[in-house]
Parts: structure tokens; C-alpha cells; sequence
């Protein structure tokens, strides 16, 4: 008998990506992994601060174009095409109040689907998710 046969293992099922950094190749990452726990079922959470909330803002494909493109040459999917596949697998997007106030933001430079919290609310809301930071 193994060791996985004897010790009953809990994984946490859904998860809860915090987007805390503006770096493309951060946030095409977080953006993929996110896409692919929701093909698989599981909830997601992506809740952006600081500079990660610009991936969340309407003009965010203005701030990477260049990146963007060379990926679409490339045939992989660029991040403006990911989050649209967020939205339409039911990812919640999230924004902190104070991050977006450190980015020089308000809730009329977001897309339309994403909601402000607080820190407090999305720490609630996330209780029992696997936390992963980008």
C-alpha cells in the first residue's frame, strides 16, 4: 500500500488568481491558467490591485499591443481574447478599491463586468479557494 493509498488528500477545487503586477507575460499567464481551470469546471476568481488592475480596464489592449500581436502570429490566444473567454465562462472579475486608486483608475476606466470590492469582501468571497499570485 502507498502513501497516497493510507492519507486521504483535500485539493481545493476552484481558485482564486490575484493579480497584483502589470507585466504582460504575468498576466497572459494568470489569464491562461484562469481559462483553464474553467474549461475543467472549476470556479475562478480574478481579483486585480495595484498595477494588475489594468488588465481589467477598457483600454487595456492599447497597453500591450505589441505583445499582443506577437502572440496572435504566433497563434496563441492574445489577453484581450483570454479575458473576453473569462467572461464568457463565468470567471468573477474583481477590482480592489484602494488598487484602483493606487493605478490612477476609477470604475469608469473598467470593463463593464468587473466589480470593486475591498480587500475584506474578496478574502469572504475566496474562503476555501487555492490562492495563486501573479
Amino acid at each position: 500500500m502507498t502513501r497516497t493509498d493510507t492519507v486521504e488528500r483535500k485539493f481545493e477545487k476552484d481558485f482564486a488568481f490575484l493579480l497584483c503586477d502589470s507585466d504582460f507575460n504575468r498576466l497572459h499567464a494568470a489569464f491562461m491558467l484562469a481559462a483553464t481551470a474553467l474549461a475543467m469546471n472549476r470556479s475562478v476568481i480574478i481579483f486585480a490591485t495595484g498595477p494588475g488592475v489594468l488588465a481589467l480596464c477598457r483600454q487595456s489592449a492599447t497597453l500591450w499591443e505589441k505583445e499582443d500581436r506577437q502572440l496572435a502570429m504566433q497563434g496563441v490566444a492574445t489577453l484581450d481574447t483570454l479575458r473576453d473567454a473569462l467572461l464568457s465562462m463565468d470567471a468573477r472579475l474583481l477590482v480592489c478599491e484602494t488598487g484602483l486608486r493606487r493605478a490612477g483608475k476609477t470604475g469608469a476606466d473598467l470593463i463593464e463586468e468587473a466589480e470593486v470590492i475591498g480587500m475584506p469582501t474578496f478574502l469572504d468571497l475566496s474562503a476555501g479557494y487555492k490562492l495563486i499570485t501573479f
